[in-house]
């Protein structure tokens, strides 16, 4: 399974631009870092969104927590243990 795929399953609307700033920030990860990466990224992205009252806004709520995420793992700035999960 994609991540895209595994995206959609659990609801995230993911545009193509999500697509493409995931893709440049986990470019050159190993596979392993990539799949717990990713997995953390979903967890934020829907944790925000039932948080979040309205449709729209809680996308674009779940979006900038799960690429605020993103950014620190890809400056180095967050280690986390994760679980195991699809790749994009």
């Amino acid at each position: 399974m994609t991540f895209n795929e595994y995206a959609e399953q659990r609801g995230m609307k993911l545009m193509r631009e999500d697509i493409r700033f995931i893709q440049r920030l986990i470019f050159g990860m190993e596979k392993d870092h990539r799949r717990e990466v990713l997995t953390e990224y979903a967890n934020i992205w829907v944790t925000t969104r039932d948080a979040t009252e309205r449709s729209v806004a809680a996308q674009n709520a779940a979006r900038f927590a799960s690429n605020t995420y993103l950014r620190g793992i890809a400056s180095g700035e967050i280690q986390d243990e994760m679980q195991e999960s699809p790749e994009l």
